[in-house]
């Protein structure tokens, strides 16, 4: 939430640092309170686009989240006032509004994100305000200086509109959605191809002075991606890290039971540990997988 300090997030991209978050797909503030309180995360950005997470639902996880450190941005249902009015009234310091395809819906979108003179957005007696007790010209102004107002390049469109986007005034960031710009483009994602593309995005927002976030998977991507000049990255998310580390730990049990008949085990020397046991390793901490790798199930398991 906006407090007055000089610390939120968009100085911190404005002094050049790398932020890294994760997405919230999980409607209810534990995720937020859990990961706030035990992950060095940047900050966390609620999934409203693809996810249920509703204005009640999302101002008790911003505020579980602020009660942490951690800000939260809000990734929006769409690119019209009112979602994005529920997500600043909540507290959330900054908001990405999915597929922005010209410069009227960017110019609608810093619209109703900014205080006039800016903007247009209306002073509503909400959270950011305490409740409508701290909502005057000093918070107003504040506010304008603090929220993070990011537009989501994710189609063919936004690519052809991408210099007239770039050049909005009040747009802070350019966020690359990968998946649904492979899509948009009949690409595949992952591939070289399309990581040209998400390139050339790049050097055209630094170009315009416009900062850069992505959505990524992995730890490499990540990095690949920063290498690049993102400075906002938004790591998989509560659902992806949940699956890799089920799918990873089910993937690890079946490794060591599976059926004698397979394979016949090997004559074991002596001294040496037998078919049941496991050999301690130092790598006994989280590790990162590549992919989700969740193995499907083929067979229904029958209820008794």
């Amino acid at each position: 939430m906006i407090d007055g300090k000089a610390n939120g997030l968009k100085a911190r991209l404005a002094a050049g640092e790398t932020l890294i978050g994760t997405f919230i797909q999980t409607p209810h503030p534990v995720v937020c309170d859990f990961l706030g309180q035990n992950f060095d995360l940047d900050f966390l950005c609620l999934e409203a686009e693809h996810s249920t997470i509703e204005a009640e639902c999302m101002q008790s996880m911003i505020t579980a989240a602020d009660a942490t450190g951690v800000p939260c941005v809000v990734r929006l249902q769409n690119n019209e006032w009112v979602p994005i009015a529920r997500a600043l009234d909540a507290g959330a310091q900054g908001v990405i509004a999915p597929r922005v395809n010209s410069a009227e819906e960017a110019e609608a979108l810093v619209r109703a994100a900014t205080y006039p003179p800016t903007g247009d957005r209306g002073i509503g007696p909400g959270r950011a305000t305490k409740y409508g007790l701290n909502s005057g010209p000093d918070y107003r102004a504040q506010a304008n200086e603090q929220i993070l107002v990011a537009a989501q390049a994710e189609t063919r469109k936004a690519l052809a509109h991408l210099d007239e986007i770039l050049a909005v005034p009040g747009l802070d960031l350019l966020f690359v959605g990968p998946m649904d710009l492979a899509s948009s483009l009949g690409m595949t994602p992952n591939t070289p191809e399309l990581n040209a593309v998400i390139e050339g995005i790049i050097n055209r927002a630094r170009g315009a002075g416009v900062r850069t976030g992505i959505f990524t998977v992995t730890a490499e991507a990540t990095h690949h991606w920063v290498s690049k000049g993102v400075q906002l990255v938004l790591l998989a998310s509560d659902l992806i890290f949940m699956a890799q580390g089920l799918g990873r730990s089910l993937s690890d049990y079946q490794a060591l039971t599976q059926p004698a008949t397979e394979a016949a085990p090997a004559a074991t020397p002596a001294g040496a540990p037998g078919p049941t046991e496991v050999t301690p390793t130092a790598d006994t901490g989280p590790r990162i997988s590549k992919g989700v790798g969740l193995p499907l199930r083929t067979k229904r398991r029958r209820r008794d």
